[in-house]
Protein backbone atom coordinates (compact mmCIF):
# COMPACT_ATOMS: atom_id res chain seq x y z
CA UNK A 1 0.00 0.00 0.00
CA UNK A 2 1.29 3.38 -0.27
CA UNK A 3 1.72 6.25 1.78
CA UNK A 4 -1.02 8.74 0.27
CA UNK A 5 -3.28 5.59 1.38
CA UNK A 6 -2.43 5.04 4.79
CA UNK A 7 -2.84 9.19 4.84
CA UNK A 8 -6.27 8.32 3.45
CA UNK A 9 -7.52 5.94 6.00
CA UNK A 10 -5.99 7.15 8.91
CA UNK A 11 -7.90 10.59 7.71
CA UNK A 12 -11.24 8.85 6.96
CA UNK A 13 -10.97 7.34 10.82
CA UNK A 14 -10.30 10.66 12.52
CA UNK A 15 -13.00 12.48 10.86
CA UNK A 16 -15.33 9.36 11.72
CA UNK A 17 -14.26 9.48 15.19
CA UNK A 18 -14.89 13.65 15.28
CA UNK A 19 -18.15 13.01 13.83
CA UNK A 20 -19.12 10.23 16.58
CA UNK A 21 -17.97 12.55 19.10
CA UNK A 22 -19.45 15.44 17.96
CA UNK A 23 -22.87 13.73 18.28
CA UNK A 24 -22.66 12.93 21.92
CA UNK A 25 -20.83 15.93 23.38
CA UNK A 26 -22.79 15.82 26.30
CA UNK A 27 -22.50 12.61 27.94
CA UNK A 28 -20.48 12.08 31.09
CA UNK A 29 -21.10 8.70 31.50
CA UNK A 30 -22.44 5.79 29.90
CA UNK A 31 -22.09 2.16 30.87
CA UNK A 32 -24.27 -1.05 30.15
CA UNK A 33 -24.77 -4.80 31.20
CA UNK A 34 -26.04 -7.98 29.59
CA UNK A 35 -28.85 -9.72 31.73
CA UNK A 36 -27.86 -13.44 31.77
CA UNK A 37 -30.22 -14.89 29.64
CA UNK A 38 -30.83 -17.90 32.13
CA UNK A 39 -32.70 -14.57 33.81
CA UNK A 40 -32.29 -11.78 36.90
CA UNK A 41 -32.88 -12.91 40.46
CA UNK A 42 -34.56 -10.46 42.27
CA UNK A 43 -31.30 -9.57 45.13
CA UNK A 44 -28.91 -9.55 42.40
CA UNK A 45 -27.96 -5.93 40.80
CA UNK A 46 -25.84 -3.92 38.59
CA UNK A 47 -23.36 -1.92 39.95
CA UNK A 48 -22.34 1.39 37.96
CA UNK A 49 -19.17 3.64 39.51
CA UNK A 50 -19.33 7.06 38.41
CA UNK A 51 -16.72 9.21 39.46
CA UNK A 52 -18.05 13.03 39.61
CA UNK A 53 -15.47 16.12 39.82
CA UNK A 54 -18.33 18.50 38.54
CA UNK A 55 -20.44 20.04 40.97
CA UNK A 56 -22.17 23.05 39.26
CA UNK A 57 -23.84 22.03 35.98
CA UNK A 58 -27.22 19.88 36.22
CA UNK A 59 -27.29 16.57 34.73
CA UNK A 60 -30.15 14.26 33.26
CA UNK A 61 -30.06 10.85 34.10
CA UNK A 62 -31.44 8.22 31.65
CA UNK A 63 -31.90 4.03 32.09
CA UNK A 64 -30.93 2.43 28.70
CA UNK A 65 -33.04 -0.95 28.22
CA UNK A 66 -33.15 -3.95 25.95
CA UNK A 67 -35.99 -6.40 26.27
CA UNK A 68 -36.62 -9.39 23.85
CA UNK A 69 -40.49 -9.25 22.27
CA UNK A 70 -40.57 -12.98 24.60
CA UNK A 71 -40.82 -10.53 27.70
CA UNK A 72 -43.78 -11.19 29.26
CA UNK A 73 -44.98 -7.87 30.87
CA UNK A 74 -45.90 -4.16 29.68
CA UNK A 75 -43.56 -2.64 32.33
CA UNK A 76 -40.24 -3.17 34.21
CA UNK A 77 -39.43 -1.65 37.55
CA UNK A 78 -36.23 -1.20 39.03
CA UNK A 79 -35.42 -0.08 42.25
CA UNK A 80 -32.27 2.55 42.39
CA UNK A 81 -29.76 2.73 45.28
CA UNK A 82 -27.14 5.98 44.60
CA UNK A 83 -24.79 5.76 47.45
CA UNK A 84 -23.33 9.22 47.24
CA UNK A 85 -19.58 9.88 48.33
CA UNK A 86 -20.33 10.66 52.14
CA UNK A 87 -21.81 7.21 52.41
CA UNK A 88 -25.55 8.62 52.66
CA UNK A 89 -28.24 6.64 50.46
CA UNK A 90 -31.14 7.55 48.29
CA UNK A 91 -33.60 4.84 47.21
CA UNK A 92 -36.13 5.07 44.07
CA UNK A 93 -37.91 3.36 42.33
CA UNK A 94 -38.50 3.70 38.33
CA UNK A 95 -41.27 1.96 36.26
CA UNK A 96 -40.05 1.83 32.58
CA UNK A 97 -43.14 1.15 30.16
CA UNK A 98 -41.72 -1.41 27.45
CA UNK A 99 -44.97 -2.12 25.25
CA UNK A 100 -47.99 0.27 24.81
CA UNK A 101 -52.09 -1.09 25.56
CA UNK A 102 -52.55 -3.39 22.70
CA UNK A 103 -49.32 -4.98 23.69
CA UNK A 104 -47.19 -3.06 20.64
CA UNK A 105 -43.19 -2.87 21.92
CA UNK A 106 -41.93 0.59 22.10
CA UNK A 107 -38.32 1.97 21.37
CA UNK A 108 -36.12 0.80 18.41
CA UNK A 109 -35.39 -2.54 16.63
CA UNK A 110 -36.29 -5.19 14.57
CA UNK A 111 -36.35 -8.97 15.23
CA UNK A 112 -36.71 -9.75 18.69
CA UNK A 113 -35.09 -7.33 20.41
CA UNK A 114 -36.12 -3.32 21.23
CA UNK A 115 -34.32 -0.74 22.94
CA UNK A 116 -35.82 2.33 25.35
CA UNK A 117 -33.96 5.14 26.67
CA UNK A 118 -36.11 6.48 29.48
CA UNK A 119 -35.05 9.56 31.65
CA UNK A 120 -35.82 8.60 35.16
CA UNK A 121 -34.28 12.14 36.47
CA UNK A 122 -34.03 15.95 35.33
CA UNK A 123 -31.80 18.53 36.35
CA UNK A 124 -30.08 16.85 38.74
CA UNK A 125 -26.96 18.35 40.70
CA UNK A 126 -23.83 16.54 41.86
CA UNK A 127 -23.54 17.83 45.78
CA UNK A 128 -19.79 16.76 46.03
CA UNK A 129 -16.91 15.47 44.02
CA UNK A 130 -16.27 11.46 44.46
CA UNK A 131 -17.42 8.64 43.63
CA UNK A 132 -20.87 7.69 43.48
CA UNK A 133 -22.32 4.09 43.64
CA UNK A 134 -25.33 3.13 41.63
CA UNK A 135 -27.09 -0.32 42.32
CA UNK A 136 -30.20 -0.76 39.63
CA UNK A 137 -32.45 -4.21 41.43
CA UNK A 138 -35.54 -5.26 39.13
CA UNK A 139 -38.30 -4.41 41.14
CA UNK A 140 -40.84 -6.91 39.36
CA UNK A 141 -43.14 -9.51 41.05
CA UNK A 142 -40.75 -12.38 40.19
CA UNK A 143 -37.96 -14.31 41.59
CA UNK A 144 -36.37 -14.29 38.37
CA UNK A 145 -36.84 -11.98 35.60
CA UNK A 146 -36.77 -13.06 31.91
CA UNK A 147 -36.68 -10.96 28.91
CA UNK A 148 -34.18 -8.67 29.44
CA UNK A 149 -31.17 -8.62 27.77
CA UNK A 150 -28.95 -5.35 28.55
CA UNK A 151 -29.41 -2.42 30.68
CA UNK A 152 -27.15 0.49 31.49
CA UNK A 153 -27.52 3.89 32.93
CA UNK A 154 -26.23 7.09 30.98
CA UNK A 155 -25.50 10.40 32.24
CA UNK A 156 -25.80 13.81 30.32
CA UNK A 157 -24.62 17.30 30.97
CA UNK A 158 -28.02 19.72 30.62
Amino acid sequence: MHKSAYVAIALCFLTGLAVFQSCHPGVVYQEQYSVDPGGWHYQDHFHFEISVSDTLSLHELYLDVRNTTDYPFRNVFFFLEIEFPDNRILRDTIECMLAGRRGDWTGRGFGRIRSNRFLFRDDVWFPSEGTYHFRLYHGMRTDTLHGLSDVGIRIEKK
